[in-house]
């Protein structure tokens, strides 16, 4: 994968983008300060003006984008009462999310584990949250008799399906990402109607 440049971006932001894209590609552990700077073209004095440590750059993308997603769960789960609806845009979502953002949401899934346990945790707790949604919004298609009874497991194994796309998914391809979320919706639609 090329390293984008990102001109238009603020320095900061650039810098969180590239270094996404280095922790995407090598994984957090096995890229070092140099890397980062050497791939963002600035003289160490110069990045360290923008970041104080790689793991503050690892927090803040991976705190950026599940506190999008939760946000937005949580926009979406006071603005849509109808469980199937509800569901289907949760995870259309996050299915766009990953293609757009494919190189910071593999950093979230992946590599969250190596911060430190406070900001672990914090992270963590945004991920929770987000869950939430999608476990209300199947606890409500029950009660409702859409769904199925709530099964924590099939949570997770849904949920799994649509987080671990980053693994493949190539958005430029034929499939690309509206595609992915049709089928994607169906089969949990299926797995969760009431028969």
């Amino acid at each position: 994968m090329d390293i984008t440049d990102y001109p238009d971006l603020p320095q900061r932001a650039r810098i969180v983008k590239i270094a996404a894209q280095l922790f995407a590609q090598r994984g957090y552990h096995a890229v070092g300060m140099s890397d980062i700077q050497d791939a963002v073209k600035l003289g160490r004095g110069a990045l360290y003006h923008h970041i104080r440590s790689k793991e503050d750059l690892l927090y803040d993308v991976t705190r950026e984008y599940i506190t999008e997603l939760a946000d937005s769960a949580l926009r979406l789960k006071a603005e849509e009462s109808d469980p199937v609806a509800r569901l289907t845009r949760l995870g259309s979502t996050l299915v766009h999310k990953v293609a757009s953002h494919q190189a910071e949401l593999t950093v979230c899934f992946r590599d969250v584990q190596s911060l430190s346990t406070e900001r672990c945790n914090e992270v963590m707790g945004w991920h929770s949250r987000y869950e939430q949604v999608w476990r209300d919004t199947m606890i409500e298609g029950a009660q409702t008799g859409v769904f199925r009874p709530f099964d924590a497991l099939v949570l997770k194994g849904v949920l799994g399906m649509y987080y671990y796309c980053y693994l493949w998914m190539k958005p430029q391809r034929p499939e690309g990402a509206q595609a992915i979320a049709e089928r994607f919706n169906d089969l949990t639609l299926r797995m969760l109607r009431a028969t």
